[in-house]
């Protein structure tokens, strides 16, 4: 079986090309940096580090790059209140953000890209913007005219504009439509703010993922990825950013995960009903807190269970003690038969299929259980097992130790 991955765009599964002459280009969007980051983030993350690990174990070079948001309002009214700088506040959010990563083994990117520092980048498309029509400045912000758009609205929610029920614009409102939105807005007092073409001020969210991505992926990524509430505005406004600039399509293939809930809640800081990473991994391991993330499909909403992780503890004691097994081998061990085969190929069919990790999770766990039946295992089958849990390891990012060092 191929590799095949939903597509939010096209709402179905795609084949994905496996063409090792080149590199897959992925754009993951990053957290907004004004406080710790919580078990949603966490899920959000691993589903994305475990694509591009399965995409790599299966000899493509991937080039990853996310970005992080250390230039918005929330981030300055933290800042202020604790009498510190914007950026420098978001910095250190940033900075515990990676430590948080780190320790659930997931994958540096290939470059970390933070608004912050593209402030260049982001005007210079703002301006091409401009340039062919789809924006207009108005007293020192830039709006982008969205009905000027032909083929990017409505990519991934599915609406046309004829769906679309937008309040008036008010009394005094600058906009042409109220369906347009910033690109550029002039600063206001106490906010970092830039010198641009319009006056001082500072980037809209929407182009500053598309001016980052492009900078560092080019005029079209592979596979672009975030939560799924960000399909609305944010990713078709990227989108809707990139017809106007270069009149092309802006990813080849759209991933979304969906939530981790709290009584039906999106995990979310901004709901102040969330647990962070740190809390958790106060408590328990980042192997323990990464291997019950991946037990459901990552396009799926799950609700909070705090007793997975005392569960994946067990599970995961049964998996390394099936590696030791496997790596002590003895005369007159058993034979496993055709167990360890079909648990590969459960495995394999299930990364195959978008990633399906609760499905690889429960082919992983179940060889586990039969071999726990076994007192000893011959040479050839200890090496048998430790091939499949060394493969499981590379792509799921737990039980390093099968893997050959």
């Amino acid at each position: 079986m191929a590799l095949r991955i939903y597509n939010t765009k096209t709402q179905r599964k795609m084949p994905f090309p496996l063409d090792l002459d080149r590199e897959v280009r992925m754009y993951v969007c990053g957290p907004t940096t004004y406080d710790y980051s919580h078990l949603g983030h966490a899920r959000s993350y691993i589903a994305f580090d475990v694509a591009r690990r399965y995409l790599e174990f299966l000899g493509l070079r991937v080039r990853y790059v996310q970005n992080f948001t250390d230039v918005e309002d929330v981030i300055t009214r933290r800042a202020q209140a604790v009498g510190m700088d914007p950026i420098a506040y978001a910095e250190k959010y940033i900075q515990a953000y990676l430590e948080d990563m780190d320790a659930l083994n997931v994958k540096r990117a290939t470059t970390y890209v933070r608004v912050s520092e593209h402030i260049p980048d982001i005007i210079v498309a703002a301006k091409a913007v401009i340039d062919r029509g789809f924006a207009y400045p108005i007293e020192g912000d830039v709006y982008f005219r969205t009905r000027k758009t032909k083929r990017s609205f409505g990519i991934l929610t599915h609406k046309r504009f004829e769906d679309i029920v937008a309040d008036p614009l008010p009394p005094g409102s600058k906009k042409e439509d109220p369906l347009d939105f910033a690109i550029w807005k002039k600063s206001k007092e106490g906010e970092p703010a830039w010198d641009s073409p319009w006056g001082r001020g500072r980037p809209g969210w929407h182009i500053e993922c598309f001016a980052m991505a492009s900078k560092y992926l080019g005029p079209q990524v592979d596979v672009h990825g975030g939560g799924k509430d960000l399909k609305f505005p944010h990713h078709e406004s990227e989108a809707m950013i990139c017809e106007a600039i270069h009149g092309t399509e802006w990813s080849r293939c759209w991933m979304h995960n969906g939530f981790l809930q709290i009584q039906q809640e999106k995990m979310s800081k901004s709901l102040g009903n969330f647990v962070t990473i740190r809390d958790v991994l106060a408590k328990w391991s980042g192997e323990a807190v990464r291997f019950c993330l991946m037990k459901e499909h990552y396009r799926k909403d799950v609700e909070y269970d705090a007793d997975c992780f005392k569960i994946t503890k067990e599970e995961l004691d049964g998996i390394h003690a099936a590696i030791a097994k496997a790596k002590t081998p003895a005369s007159g061990g058993e034979a496993l038969g055709p167990i360890v085969d079909r648990a590969r190929e459960k495995f394999f069919a299930a990364m195959d299929d978008d990633f399906s990790t609760g499905d690889a999770v429960f082919a992983v766990l179940e060889l586990t259980e039969a071999v726990a039946e076994v007192d000893r295992l011959s040479k050839e089958e200890g090496h048998r097992l430790l091939s499949f849990y060394g493969d499981a390891s590379r792509v799921l990012g737990v039980f390093e130790e099968a893997r050959p060092h």
